[in-house]
């Protein structure tokens, strides 16, 4: 039986108020100190998970219950789970985390005792284990979480329940901190769950699109900021990737909601956004590469793969320079008042945009008539594509299905949710193919270009240009797999279901806009 004390409740006036029935006999105080890891976005907490660390062992368990998944023994806590040993716990957490960091977001100190609860005649009847929490080497606050637990004794189960059904009687009111993770987070000053970059407007098909387009870019420039906040520590690389998506989807409304707001305040800033954009492509492309290490030593024969080892000791050499060219970038006034004034136009004064007719457009008949439009423009560009899979044209449509994917998720709380939520599966589902082309296509590049930067001064880094070589005809032979799966997976997203889907939801607002 365990049940949490009120908040505040002290254990020794409920030992007193048990010696009147009992003879209570301390057994033992045993002390432990946790600490509970997640991502920043909170990706253990939105699967259920809690990884613990507590001495030299990391636990994975469930977030309701004490059952362990899995464990493992470590010298020292883990910054990724690339860092982990070999194992259960590796194999269970490396696809969720992927490539962000595992943080401490809370260090907690524990303090079980345990009393004997005798009966008159000296047999003990039930032990009362009492639980107390706080946050490490924090004495000065009270516990921020306290219980008991009754536990049965072998051979005296009669004896028992009598403590139990007394207790439920006339113990103390039971409180209402519960589960010590939620506990300790709040301690923390943390909310699970608080960051996500998943836009979301009121579902109010009615409003005013001005009005909705500002809530979807106000929370998009949030992002930015939160993200941007984090870049100087350089710790997790998914921070300027965050960053980075929410500057391109920014532009990507900017583009798309046409004549929403004033013509001079978009073009504005569309050319901001893309100049902010701009800053860390070169640091973005090393972090790709960098992250790519294990796949491109799998893509050669086992003679080379240690020849591409200087590759990358030259990437996290050029990574680390160019990142400190980038940070200035940030403090700079023209960065740092673009953000200012996209900040004072989104959450200003209200303005009328009489030249701007969409502004007054109720948002779901704007949503309908730009996913559609976009959708019809993708099957233009696909009848072109299957005839001839060019380059060009490919990246033109990896781009058209980027964006409206993004009017999609924009605009998701306007349409039956399982219906929008297949849609973007579908989607997806095609991106990912066409992302994966476009991958090979632009590190193959990338990889002849610096082949050329390498220094050729000893027989090693010969040695690395011709692991490089054969790296970029592994790609191409990929490349050419990719094409021929992006193929099949069109045809079955430019179906004629699938287009009488798109026609059903947003065909009613198929004019010009």
């Amino acid at each position: 039986m365990k049940s949490p004390f009120p908040e505040g409740f002290d254990e020794q006036p409920l030992i007193r108020e048990l010696a009147g029935r009992y003879s209570i006999r301390k057994e033992r105080t045993t002390s432990r100190r946790f600490s509970l890891f997640d991502t920043f976005d909170w990706r253990l907490f939105r699967r259920s998970l809690v990884l613990v660390a507590s001495g030299n062992k990391m636990v994975l368990r469930k977030l309701h219950g004490r059952a362990i998944l899995h464990s493992v023994e470590v010298s020292s806590p883990p910054v990724f789970s690339s860092d982990l040993p070999d194992g259960d716990l590796k194999e269970k957490l490396a696809p969720i985390v992927t490539v962000r960091a595992l943080e401490k977001l809370a260090e907690v100190d524990t303090r079980s005792t345990t009393y004997r609860l005798l009966s008159r005649d000296g047999n003990i009847v039930a032990r009362l284990v009492c639980e107390e929490g706080r946050l490490a080497d924090d004495n000065e606050r009270p516990a921020f979480w306290t219980s008991f637990r009754l536990r049965p004794v072998r051979g005296a189960p009669g004896s028992f329940q009598t403590v139990r059904k007394r207790w439920e009687k006339d113990g103390p009111p039971a409180g209402d901190n519960g589960n010590i993770y939620w506990e300790a987070m709040k301690a923390a000053g943390r909310t699970p769950g608080d960051y996500s970059t998943k836009v979301t407007i009121p579902s109010a098909p009615r409003m005013r699109s001005e009005e909705a387009v500002k809530i979807i870019l106000r929370f998009l420039l949030q992002v930015i900021r939160i993200n941007e906040a984090h870049l100087a520590e350089d710790r997790d690389t998914e921070f300027l990737h965050d960053y980075r998506v929410a500057i391109r989807r920014t532009r990507s409304a900017l583009r798309q909601m046409k004549q929403v707001f004033p013509a001079d305040v978009t073009r504005r800033f569309k050319k901001d956004f893309a100049f902010m954009g701009k800053l860390s492509n070169d640091l973005r492309d090393l972090d790709v590469h960098l992250q790519n290490e294990g796949i491109y030593k799998a893509m050669l024969p086992p003679a080379q793969r240690d020849d591409i080892g200087p590759l990358f000791d030259y990437l996290r050499e050029k990574r680390t320079q160019v990142f400190w060219e980038f940070l200035p970038h940030l403090e700079t006034r023209r960065y740092r008042k673009i953000i200012q004034d996209w900040d004072l136009f989104l959450n200003g004064p209200g303005n009328d945009f009489p030249d701007s007719p969409n502004a007054e457009l109720p948002v779901r008949e704007l949503a309908q008539k730009r996913i559609y439009k976009k959708y019809r423009r993708i099957l233009k560009i696909s009848n072109v594509m299957l005839e001839n899979m060019a380059d060009d044209m490919l990246h033109l449509l990896r781009i058209e299905c980027k964006e409206l994917r993004y009017l999609l998720e924009f605009f998701s709380s306007l349409f039956p949710r399982e219906k929008i939520h297949d849609l973007i599966g579908q989607l997806k589902k095609l991106q990912d193919f066409l992302g994966e082309y476009n991958d090979f296509r632009v590190q193959q590049q990338r990889l002849q270009d610096l082949a050329g930067e390498l220094p050729w001064n000893d027989s090693r880094s010969k040695k690395t240009v011709a692991a490089i070589g054969t790296l970029v005809k592994t790609m191409e032979r990929e490349k050419r797999k990719a094409k021929k799966a992006l193929a099949k997976t069109f045809s079955d997203y430019a179906s004629i279901h699938k287009q009488k889907v798109y026609r059903e939801l947003f065909g009613a607002g198929s004019s010009s806009v």
